[in-house]
């Protein structure tokens, strides 16, 4: 019998790129979790979906409660619409003082209570931490709906971004530690790289195919030694 996997996630668990040609965003069908069950012959039950923040999970729990708890293993991979703003507001008034979609405290609050009430319904949560952004792509995109002059203004430098997006990560890996919680290092799959372009999306956020082809190579013998030691089955184990 394969081992089952339970995916928590938004647009990048979803397998969601940006491409330049038709200039929307489509499925990319070797998507790094595609690739991950192909590869270790796993059942996946992916309940990605596109813009998920912790809140929205949190309030979806109990349409994916059951798979949690069948699932050998639940992956939990949030962060990047948390931390995301609404940059028309921010461009309109770059003095003002604004929050993001979901505040770091808040944040922290709820990735934890995510991961316990997996565990509360039998569940095993993986927590995955969020991927990089490519400060100076994201700045771009969004600056074709908002007044770059305003947004500037308030990051100070499109290394904000990047910065306030490293927080984040660093709040999932404490939650997952707090609590035993194993963790799969996705955002290193690019940190090593001395060139992300090729990585990622126009957008700057979502990976492109090479991109989810890296994550997938990094994260494969991560993946290989949690469901080993986890006494997982295997069926088609590279």
């Amino acid at each position: 019998m394969c081992a089952k996997l339970c995916v928590i996630g938004d647009s990048i668990t979803g397998g969601v790129i940006y491409k330049d040609v038709p200039g929307r965003y489509v499925k990319c069908r070797e998507s790094f979790v595609n690739l991950l069950a192909a590869a270790l012959g796993i059942d996946v039950h992916n309940h990605s979906r596109f813009g998920c923040t912790t809140t929205a999970a949190l309030e979806r729990f109990g349409r994916y409660e059951a798979d949690a708890a069948d699932c050998d293993w639940t992956l939990v991979m949030l962060g990047g619409n948390d931390c995301d703003f609404n940059w028309q507001e921010v461009a309109a008034a770059p003095e003002a003082a604004h929050e993001c979609n979901t505040p770091i405290g808040r944040f922290r609050e709820n990735y934890g209570e995510l991961l316990e009430r997996i565990i509360a319904a039998g569940g095993r949560p993986i927590a995955m931490n969020p991927i990089p952004v490519f400060g100076r792509s994201y700045f771009r995109w969004i600056s074709k709906r908002a007044d770059a002059r305003g947004i500037i203004k308030f990051l100070g430098n499109t290394e904000t971004i990047e910065h306030w997006n490293e927080m984040y990560s660093l709040a999932v890996l404490r939650e997952a530690a707090a609590r035993n919680v194993p963790i799969l290092d996705a955002r290193s799959a690019f940190l090593f790289r001395r060139v992300f372009n090729p990585y990622f999306s126009t957008d700057g956020i979502h990976p492109s195919a090479e991109g989810h082809r890296a994550l997938f190579e990094y994260l494969l013998p991560q993946l290989e030694e949690l469901l080993g030691r986890s006494g997982a089955s295997l069926t088609a184990a590279s």
